[in-house]
Formats: C-alpha cells, structure tokens, sequence
C-alpha cells in the first residue's frame, strides 16, 4: 500500500490545512482514519455559513450542528476565527451562547451576520474581550443592543451594518436621546480601520489616536466630530454632504467622496464646508454627481482650490446603486468646466496634477438658463 504521508503530519500543519476548507468537511475527515478521528476537536477557525435553501434537506439543524461541534472541542483549544452567518431562524440566546463561547476562548476575528428577524443582546463579558482584534456585525431591519460605552483594548478593525440600541434608547420615545453626542468608540484604543455601513447613530462622535481608515456609507445623518490625527484614508458615500462637521484629519491623504443625492440647489453650501474639512488630501476621487452640486455656485471662480496640495484627481461616473444606473455610463455626460478649474487651479501641484476623468464627459462653459 502507498504510504500515507499527510496523516503523518504533525497535528499543526494538519490543523492549518483543515482550516481552508468547510467546517462541514472537516468534521467529515474523522472517517479517514484513526489519526484522523481528534484532530478537528482542535480547530481554531470556525466558520458557520448557511443559507436558508442549502439548509433544505439538512439531517442536522445547523443549531444544532454548531451546539455538538462545540461541545466535542477540546477545551484548551483558543478560538482565532468565530464567524457565524445563517439566514434562518435562531433564538437569542443561542446567538448569545456561540458569542461567549467564542469570547471565552480568546477569540481574534468575530464574524456575526445575524438573522433579520432578531434584535440582539449580546453578553456583557463580549464587550471587554481583550483578545478581539477583528469584528463585523451585520444586521438587517433589526438591530443590536449595545451599552453606552464599549471596551475592546486590541480591537484593530470594526466593520458595523447594523442599528445600534444604546441602553437608554426608548423606542416608544427616540427623540429624548437624539440630543446626546455619541463616542461609542472611545473605548478603542488600538482601532485602526472603521467602516459604518446605513442606520446612522445621531450625533455620532468619532475621536480615535490610531485610526488610518474610515469608510461611512449610507448615512441620512451627518457625523458631528471626527478627530484622527493617523487618519489617511476617509471614504464617504452618503445621500446629502454635512454641515457643520468637524474634522480634525492632519495626516489625510486620500478620500473618496460620493453624495448621490437629489437635493436643494443650496447644498454646495454644505459641500464646501465638507471639502474644507478635507483639505489635507492630496489624492482625490469625486463623483459626477458629487461635482454637479458644485455648479450651483454663482461664485465658484473666486474661490480657492478646496485642496492646495492635490497630487491626483479623479472623477467617475460610478453611484452608490452602480448596478441599476451602470447604463448611464454609456451615454455622454457634460460638466460645467469651471467646476473642474475650481478643482484645480492654484494649487501647488498644478505642473505635475495628475487629473482623470472618463472618457464620454464633457466639459462645458458655463449655459444660460442653467440656475432656475
């Protein structure tokens, strides 16, 4: 007989290549042999991901697939990864149960991408994990009750979709918290990527000493404060520019800025107050629809460059619901060409700017008639 020389690998690299692939198929290779029949009690990546259809015919409830799988780890074994998503119907406290499990054995990446029809409590010991460096919570409709105040130490990265219930939100009474400034992120330290994705938090204040990255989506609401003095990346695709943020970004370098919204003809207002805000950055990618609220200003000309030291400017036609209006992409589309000059003109780059606009847009004088 051939010899079988992976089973003969230490329980490590056996380990590392059983977490490559399904949780389902790693469970299944206890039949392969004796050697076999422990080694996936030591798994450190668990991944749970189940649609409702792939769950159509299953022996085994997932539920209870998850519940026996973690009964038969082994103890001493940490957990790295925890991602839990499944498009059928679980209970609270189950959800609760696999979240302290995972806490309690020093989870690293926590994945949950929760039922929509739940509205989640996760347990308190979830808010003060000193081993969380990873964490993304998606919730559709529903949402997750969180405390005030939140500590995760040595969490790097946050990825939130999700609408966050503080404990004193009343949702009979919303409107008698809608006053208070929010910094639910205070409490981390380490953060260096945040992404907030729809169901704004009001009056969200953002203050974090090591972020680099923040990319906010789909917020009705602007944000009041953000203060990053690491921050080089910011990204905001949102329905209408804010007014009155305030930002403190020393150290920005890129944004990405798109507001899609179809609104008052006043907005450049707010728009230019957010693009001063921005000033720092010297690598820049606009919307179409982004530059177009910009040409209902009568006195564009006489205003200064929003970004003296821009190295690159990139403007595409591309909108947040890309995949319904993509057609547009294939017809000319036309820009007021000082919205452009405005853009550019003065700043100390001007020799070497690098500027990138799509091929079927033109650039036009300014029309009569254009302000109604």
């Amino acid at each position: 007989m051939e010899e079988d020389k992976i089973s003969q690998l230490p329980d490590d690299i056996l380990l590392h290549i059983l977490s490559f692939i399904s949780i389902d198929e790693a469970v299944k290779t206890t039949i392969l042999s004796k050697r076999w029949q422990h080694v996936f009690r030591s798994l450190s990546h668990l991944r749970f991901h189940r649609t409702r259809a792939a769950a159509v015919g299953r022996r085994v409830p997932l539920s209870k697939f998850v519940s026996e799988l973690l009964s038969l780890r082994d103890p001493s074994a940490s957990v790295h990864d925890f991602h839990f998503s499944f498009d059928g119907r679980f209970s609270c406290p189950f959800v609760a149960e696999c979240v302290s499990y995972a806490v309690s054995h020093g989870v690293r990446s926590l994945r949950l991408h929760a039922p929509t029809h739940l509205t989640l409590r996760l347990p308190a010991a979830f808010f003060a994990s000193t081993t969380l460096r990873e964490l993304e919570l998606r919730q559709s409709y529903k949402g997750i009750h969180m405390p005030g105040h939140f500590s995760f130490p040595n969490l790097k990265t946050l990825y939130l979709e999700t609408q966050l219930y503080f404990d004193d939100y009343d949702p009979l009474q919303p409107w008698l918290r809608s006053d208070v400034e929010r910094e639910p992120f205070s409490g981390l330290p380490e953060l260096e990527r945040l992404t907030l994705r729809g169901y704004p938090i009001p009056r969200l204040v953002i203050k974090a000493p090591k972020l680099r990255i923040l990319e906010i989506f789909s917020y009705d609401d602007a944000v009041g404060e953000i203060s990053a003095p690491l921050l080089t990346s910011f990204t905001c695709h949102c329905r209408h520019p804010w007014s009155d943020t305030k930002m403190n970004l020393p150290s920005l370098e890129e944004v990405d800025l798109n507001i899609y919204g179809d609104g008052p003809t006043t907005w450049w207002r707010d728009l230019s107050w957010m693009l001063r805000q921005l000033a720092d950055a010297t690598t820049v990618t606009l919307t179409l629809d982004t530059l177009r609220i910009l040409e209902w200003d009568r006195d564009l000309r006489k205003r200064s460059p929003p970004f003296p030291n821009i190295k690159s400017l990139k403007v595409v036609r591309k909108s947040l619901h890309e995949h319904i209006y993509n057609w547009q992409a294939h017809f000319p589309a036309r820009l007021q060409r000082r919205v452009m000059e405005y853009m550019t003109k003065g700043t100390s780059n001007l020799k070497s700017l690098k500027v990138e606009i799509p091929d079927n847009l033109d650039l036009v004088e300014y029309e009569p008639g254009w302000y109604t």
